[in-house]
């Protein structure tokens, strides 16, 4: 039984990363360039392709590989690519399946032809409940949600990274800004500017950026490295692939990137798992039912802009019971939702016997 798993950026690819290691004989395709480098050095022995833009060439080499099952990861519905499976009768499966409100409003404007897209699956697991509600309003014939994959894959791939591998020690007050997006980097570099005295890390969502980064940084006389080549600096940015939720494990607080403008939010599950105290901006549209639950028991702080997001980490600093309650908060999380993996394989393999 060979197995396809298609997905599109490392976050995705991270979060059904326990299900693909599940798997002995499989193929994994990807959108985006960092993701198939990512793909490559994780998996250096299964065959890796980059499926971009429903590519018919692409798709025509991967299917040629004659896979039994193709699992498609979060939001990858390319027609070309479901309808041209179902009919060399292969079975699909949609895992941690989501619909934004943009894409739901989409795919129900052209619900006849997408309504038959949907019907081609052969089980969604949604994400969340209400993802799971929109599936079934979309025609899909056959969705469960068991839990998010995103929520056991923060467990897996965790580096030993140390402080003093990065040239701070156990004093240093360290702030990381995870998955930045362009728009964001001039707002997080005055925070960087405002407390001289910390140390930082600065891993941007897309590594050209990292030039708009330097630029700002120059422009205020700050001084800084990148991680690879690395030199002791106050301010470190990541531009290696895999470590920034390890990097998040030795940080005091953390902001999650994709907030401080409206790119919906990225991953803010990472930063929690370690009981860290997390700071988003005010557009997280697309984590909202993790922050919303965090934020109602205090252990996520939504900030307006860069101004605030400076006075919300005075008042975490010095706040031990503060953090108390944020351990014990994200604790009880993850013990309670923790196991989607083992269920979605479960379930996958008494459909494919």
């Amino acid at each position: 039984m060979k197995v396809w798993f298609h997905s599109s950026s490392i976050g995705e690819l991270n979060a059904i990363m326990p299900l693909i290691k599940k798997f002995d004989n499989k193929i994994i395709s990807v959108f985006t360039k960092s993701a198939y480098e990512y793909a490559k050095k994780n998996f250096s022995y299964t065959p890796i392709y980059r499926y971009f833009l429903d590519n018919p060439f692409t798709l025509k080499k991967i299917l040629a590989e004659k896979p039994d099952i193709l699992i498609i990861a979060e939001t990858e519905i390319w027609p070309n690519l479901i309808l041209t499976s179902y009919k060399r009768n292969v079975k699909i499966f949609l895992v941690n399946g989501r619909v934004s409100d943009r894409s739901f409003k989409f795919y129900k404007a052209f619900l006849f032809f997408f309504g038959e897209i949907f019907k081609k699956f052969n089980r969604i697991y949604a994400r969340s409940e209400n993802d799971e509600l929109k599936f079934k309003l979309l025609k899909a014939k056959d969705v469960v949600f068991f839990g998010d994959l995103k929520i056991d894959a923060v467990s897996h791939n965790i580096i030993d990274i140390s402080r003093e591998e990065l040239g701070f020690n156990r004093e240093d007050f360290i702030i990381t800004f995870g998955s930045i997006r362009g728009k964001e980097i001039e707002k997080i570099i005055k925070v960087v500017d405002y407390f001289k005295d910390f140390k930082f890390i600065i891993a941007p969502r897309h590594f050209e950026n990292i030039e708009k980064i330097i630029y700002e940084l120059n422009r205020r006389n700050i001084n800084w490295s990148l991680r690879v080549p690395f030199r002791p600096s106050s301010v470190i940015i990541l531009n290696s692939f895999g470590e920034l939720k390890s990097i998040y494990r030795i940080s005091d607080i953390c902001f999650i990137g994709g907030t401080l403008a409206d790119y919906g939010g990225h991953n803010i599950l990472e930063s929690l798992y370690f009981n860290k105290p997390t700071i988003v901006g005010p557009y997280y549209k697309n984590i909202k039912s993790y922050v919303d639950y965090f934020k109602n028991k205090n252990a996520v702080f939504v900030v307006r802009d860069e101004n605030e997001m400076i006075e919300t980490i005075k008042i975490i600093r010095n706040n031990q019971s503060l953090k108390d309650n944020i351990s014990l908060v994200c604790e009880e999380f993850f013990k309670n939702h923790i196991g989607a993996t083992e269920k979605i394989y479960n379930d996958i393999l008494k459909r494919i016997m």
